[in-house]
């Protein structure tokens, strides 16, 4: 029988952010927490994904009462973070990404929320990106129809289509049960990690907020997305150094998540539809890539674009089940 925290019990917010070569950001992020902390109990766990810059250097100096964690290599998100989460202390656990900054009193409406309301495992805020705009940190679970929709949103959010983004503002204004909140800023009761059997280590990176979020609505957890609550998420600062192994584990995630939820029927009906769409492309940027070839033009976008689709395709007819 899970037992309702109360106002008067001891309450710890453990903070688990993951770093792999942001010091900057990670230092801005840890900042930000002790310039706008909660007023409960709190630890912040800097869990190092094999950095091979001077980031545990620079987090130790300027915010020593943090604790960080070594692992010696990238072990990817849900590793890392599963590890800090195995060292937390707190009653909840909140997820952070390194390119995050914490505004306000968002981390007590957060904790204050999930203390008034027990059946809620897990709980998003609303993101907004180093410009203001709103980020869709929030949806319902993967189908081909909801994920066409969720990037026809996300390219008019990226647009800054004003429409979009009333019409998303005035439907989500109160707090709204949801099938996933994006682990880029995800609050949850450490039981409900548990329950869940915490992050799935197959996922290197993307899709395993999704996968935790079913989960634990599966242990009959409720996810709440709430708009009260607001933090700044700049986004895609470690992917935008390696774009394309990062689009690569993309759809490696894509696809163990497909088999995983939908098995082979679904995982068939993907594979085939990302082999037109890059098998397309493979002809496509290779004929553009021999143009600027003979042409003598710069040729590495459309070099890389190529590549996409070579691995792309060959994960398609990969035996290979999961991205781990």
């Amino acid at each position: 029988m899970r037992r309702s925290l109360r106002t008067s019990d001891p309450i710890t917010l453990s903070i688990v952010i993951v770093n792999y070569e942001t010091p900057e950001y990670t230092l801005q992020c840890v900042k930000s927490i002790y310039v706008n902390p909660p007023r409960c109990s709190f630890e912040i766990i800097v869990i190092d994904n094999g950095s091979k810059d001077n980031s545990l250097e620079l987090i130790r100096k300027q915010a020593p009462d943090t604790i960080c964690i070594e692992t010696g290599a990238n072990l990817g998100f849900s590793r890392a973070n599963n590890l800090g989460i195995n060292n937390a202390r707190g009653n909840f656990i909140l997820l952070l990404n390194s390119d995050t900054k914490v505004l306000d009193n968002s981390l007590d409406l957060m904790v204050e929320y999930m203390i008034a309301n027990p059946g809620i495992g897990a709980l998003g805020p609303r993101q907004l990106d180093g410009e203001g705009k709103l980020q869709l940190a929030w949806g319902h679970f993967p189908t081909l129809i909801t994920e066409a929709y969720r990037k026809l949103i996300h390219y008019k959010l990226s647009m800054n289509d004003l429409k979009i983004r009333d019409y998303l503002e005035e439907k989500y204004a109160r707090p709204t049960e949801v099938d996933w909140i994006s682990g880029s800023c995800l609050m949850a009761r450490k039981e409900a990690f548990f329950d869940a059997g915490l992050l799935d280590n197959h996922f290197f990176m993307y899709f395993e907020d999704i996968d935790l979020c079913h989960r634990m609505k599966d242990k009959g957890w409720q996810v709440h997305y709430n708009a009260d609550m607001t933090i700044l998420h700049y986004g895609g600062v470690t992917a935008k150094r390696n774009m394309l192994n990062v689009l690569v584990e993309y759809r490696r995630s894509q696809i163990y998540f497909t088999r995983k939820f939908y098995g082979l029927r679904g995982v068939l009906l993907l594979k085939a539809l990302l082999l037109v769409k890059y098998g397309v492309n493979f002809v496509r940027w290779g004929v553009l890539f021999l143009l600027d070839k003979l042409s003598r033009n710069p040729t590495r976008e459309n070099f890389v674009k190529l590549l996409l689709s070579k691995k792309t395709i060959e994960l398609v007819f990969s035996r290979k089940t999961s991205p781990a």
